[in-house]
């Protein structure tokens, strides 16, 4: 060995190698992939798929009619999407906050419980591009798109179609509609209630900040080393199966127009059905009509997982795929009476603090309350009960 190779040899005991996976590294690659999903995604749902049930029994088996589950699962998409929810101290927290609420655009995984009692958990990935662009995909390819300056919307379902909706009347009403989760992530406070000291977060140690509103409380972890957000939990204290998560987080990612674009993938074909928002028809008497038929249309007679976001579409596809539909409720379904009941919780005020806790309940359970909420300018809280009667009830009343 020459005095060169000795003294380079020397140099490379003395260094300290760190091989252990770095977490933070791979989560930032992640939320880089994920942009770049989103930019490509669009041009990939441009080639004709096949559909991932197009030769599943359960397309002919429960419906019958392919087209038909089809147009409904269009249809949930689009209804669902109206509903959307997104999440809405230390100097730390209020960088966040400062940072949500300059952000002109968002990339971010929603994971939520699939509601079924399983434990299983659905993920949406959501782009959102100000002044109104929402595009969420599921990981089987349901997407939706939502934009609130032309006052439509597009549903796509995989290998199958595509459904147009109206929201100009949603838009209309005043209420925030799909973005109202948005609104609310901007408005949290500058401070926190209290920290919640540490916690590793995939393999990430973060500090922890609670905020409260309401019965609604915020928890949100940041990096400790270099201050990025890494994850917000919301919970709701009357209503457990509404808890969600939000990471991947990404603020100002370069979001190309064309990932909101209304115009159908290549390939594509209308489901035949273009849904129109009729805010005569958008009322509680709906709300429950579609309740009813909801729970009489599934083997369980259960109602529906959610009333809000678009990862109803995979639970419901979920369900047809594992045999708990009724095929003679979903061929004939009536797509108006879905969208116009779940715009009706979309067109909802913020301050109406309506809470849903109808998963896994069954239709005419004693004494059970499944959704609740205040009408503008009431004092009084609507509570709609499992055997869909209705009572009015004051607020220190309310299911806990």
């Amino acid at each position: 060995m020459n005095h060169d190779e000795k003294h380079f040899e020397e140099l490379l005991s003395k260094m300290t190698m760190d091989d252990k996976p770095d977490h933070r590294h791979r989560d930032k690659l992640h939320q880089e992939l994920l942009a770049a999903f989103a930019r490509n995604q669009w041009q990939q749902e441009r080639q004709s798929r096949q559909s991932p049930w197009g030769q599943a029994g359960v397309w002919r088996t429960i419906m019958q009619n392919k087209m038909r589950l089809a147009a409904a699962a269009a249809v949930i998409v689009i209804t669902g999407i109206v509903g959307v929810q997104f999440f809405a101290g230390t100097n730390a927290y209020a960088r966040v906050v400062e940072e949500i609420r300059n952000a002109r655009t968002l990339v971010y995984t929603l994971i939520t419980q699939s509601n079924q009692g399983n434990g299983e958990t659905i993920k949406t990935d959501i782009a959102f591009k100000e002044p109104g662009h929402l595009r969420t995909t599921t990981i089987d390819g349901y997407v939706a798109i939502v934009d609130a300056v032309a006052g439509k919307m597009i549903s796509i379902v995989p290998g199958s179609g595509y459904t147009f909706g109206d929201i100009k009347n949603l838009t209309n009403t005043g209420g925030p509609g799909p973005f109202e989760s948005i609104e609310a992530m901007k408005k949290l406070p500058d401070k926190a209630d209290k920290t919640l000291g540490e916690k590793e977060i995939d393999g990430v140690n973060c500090d922890g900040y609670e905020v409260t509103q309401g019965d609604l409380t915020t928890l949100v972890w940041i990096d400790t080393k270099n201050g990025e957000v890494v994850q917000f939990e919301q919970k709701f204290a009357s209503a457990p199966g509404m808890n969600r998560i939000i990471k991947n987080i990404k603020f100002d990612v370069d979001l190309d127009d064309s990932l909101f674009s209304l115009e159908p993938p290549a390939g594509y074909k209308s489901m035949g059905v273009e849904l129109k928002s009729d805010t005569t028809a958008q009322t509680e008497q709906t709300f429950v009509d579609w309740l009813r038929w909801w729970a009489n249309g599934n083997i369980d007679e259960t109602f529906p997982p959610m009333v809000a976001g678009a990862e109803i579409a995979k639970v419901t596809m979920d369900m047809a795929k594992e045999g708990k539909l009724k095929g003679e409720y979903w061929k004939n379904v009536d797509p108006s009476q879905m969208y116009n009941a779940l715009i009706f919780v979309a067109a909802l005020p913020q301050d109406s603090n309506w809470r849903y806790a109808g998963n896994g309940v069954k239709i005419n359970t004693p004494d059970m309350p499944i959704f609740w909420y205040r009408p503008a300018g009431s004092q009084m809280y609507r509570v709609i009960y499992a055997d869909l009667t209705v009572k009015e009830m004051a607020e220190d009343k309310l299911p806990k």
